[in-house]
């Protein structure tokens, strides 16, 4: 399977070249309050929001939800809670 990259150049824009809200929302920010809210299942949350945005056609909101479950992971790279990343 295909390691899923951000794309740091693009992560201030939208596909248009606007301005986006995702360019200031903070991943670390998001990831503490999935914890905070789904405790044990936040990485399922955050997986769920990115697959979602995915589907959707949108990037910006994809590549967000891609950090903070990638922050989820604490940035190992693993599935959070997965034999590899124990």
């Amino acid at each position: 399977m295909a390691e899923i990259k951000s794309n740091p150049l693009n992560a201030c824009t939208s596909d248009d070249g606007k301005a986006s809200f995702w360019a200031i929302a903070d991943p670390v920010t998001a990831a503490n309050a999935a914890r905070a809210v789904y405790g044990s299942h936040a990485a399922t949350a955050a997986a769920h929001c990115a697959l979602t945005a995915h589907f959707d056609g949108r990037n910006g909101d994809y590549r967000f939800w891609c950090r903070v479950f990638h922050e989820l992971g604490d940035g190992q790279g693993q599935f959070p809670g997965s034999v590899a990343a124990l």
